[in-house]
């Protein structure tokens, strides 16, 4: 009897022993078929910078599948990456309720390949995916997914150069080459001595068109331009020497007039700051900045203020020499954080040694407007 009872008891350790060795089984949501049947308009595209703004392509597809019973709801996402490197992606796209579409234009797609730095010219396929998801109370449901590829090939966005056409009333053309100061920026700048004319921005030395004419908000916008049509150029009214500036991500045109830098720079010095009176020091670390390609005539200095009762004073080289000109305030202890009046520099006996003077301590930007000679002081973000 016992060596029953033995045996008994092997036999049921024998199967608790074989039941933990099992693999585990685990509860797994179905993938729904996909329904959808994400289509293109089109399996292979070459952008063109002539059709930035038309449409390049659009996807659409069929209504999911209706699941998760009565009171459910389809939200539909969309989302493409480059189909051998599934970190290249786009953001998130959410559908509007009711649209089963979305379309991208030549500009749209080409900065996306831009982002995911894909040459200018180079083919690459791309995977775009629709995502039905499931909102229900009752129970969570896996999303349907639909996808579907095609390739495509993007442009140049930015050309090297553009060319400044002139057209005087008695019919002289002329034309100026303008390059990126910041290249890959899109914003050319040129200088030249103007007088009243037209003008236009062509893309090539040899041909009007394609071109840039002026648009329709303002002015000084602009607008892309084929071939020839009824179409407005700019016009210019001012004469002498003159800075333009062309942004070809907003489309305008400004033209500036520079107060000349003889040394193409500006320097603070003085005990306002942590410069002091040294114009060693001043050369290394007091230089304002030039940075904004939209706006060269600002130029920004950011850093600690001292007030110290009225006492601590300051002012600015572009010679960097104690015998040479300064930009000097209108007078002395002028605050350029109320009172914005900046002269042509100047030597110091043509005039006196007047200097400014902050109200209070603190972080704060200076700013130099050499267009408009304007100065001011703000606390710095």
């Amino acid at each position: 009897m016992n060596k029953i009872m033995k045996l008994i008891c092997l036999l049921f350790l024998a199967s608790i022993v074989a039941s933990c060795n099992k693999d585990p089984e685990y509860y797994t949501l179905e993938t729904p078929a996909d329904q959808m049947l994400l289509r293109t308009s089109s399996a292979d595209l070459t952008l063109e910078k002539e059709k930035e703004n038309e449409t390049a392509i659009t996807f659409t597809w069929n209504a999911a599948a209706q699941r998760g019973g009565a009171d459910a709801n389809i939200a539909y996402f969309f989302r493409m990456y480059m189909a051998d490197l599934h970190s290249n992606v786009t953001s998130l796209y959410e559908i509007e309720a009711g649209e089963r579409s979305i379309s991208f234009t030549h500009n749209e797609l080409n900065d996306i390949l831009a982002s995911w730095s894909i040459l200018p010219g180079d083919k690459v396929t791309i995977e775009a995916e629709v995502i039905a998801q499931v909102n229900s109370s009752a129970q969570y449901l896996k999303p349907e997914l639909s996808k579907t590829q095609f390739d495509v090939v993007g442009y140049d966005k930015n050309a090297t150069a553009i060319y400044m056409v002139m057209i005087t009333e008695d019919g002289e053309r002329s034309m100026r080459r303008m390059t990126e100061k910041v290249v890959g920026s899109g914003i050319y700048q040129s200088q030249a001595e103007l007088k009243p004319c037209k003008y236009f921005f062509a893309l090539s030395a040899e041909s009007d068109y394609p071109c840039y004419m002026k648009g329709e908000n303002g002015d000084n916008s602009l607008q892309y331009v084929t071939e020839e049509g009824d179409y407005e150029m700019l016009e210019n009214t001012k004469s002498g020497t003159y800075t333009m500036v062309v942004d070809l991500n907003v489309f305008d045109v400004n033209i500036v007039s520079l107060y000349p830098l003889p040394k193409d720079g500006i320097w603070i010095v003085g005990n306002s700051c942590e410069v002091g009176w040294d114009l060693g020091v001043a050369k290394e670390k007091g230089a304002l900045q030039s940075k904004d390609p939209r706006h060269p005539e600002l130029w920004t200095y950011t850093g600690n203020f001292y007030y110290n009762g009225g006492s601590n004073e300051f002012k600015l080289s572009v010679d960097l020499d104690w015998g040479g000109r300064f930009f000097f305030a209108p007078h002395a202890a002028a605050n350029p954080a109320a009172e914005h009046e900046l002269g042509e520099a100047r030597y110091q006996d043509n005039g006196g040694d007047l200097k400014w003077s902050v109200a209070s301590d603190g972080k704060y930007t200076l700013t130099v407007d050499l267009n408009q000679m304007r100065i001011y002081l703000n606390p710095a973000e």
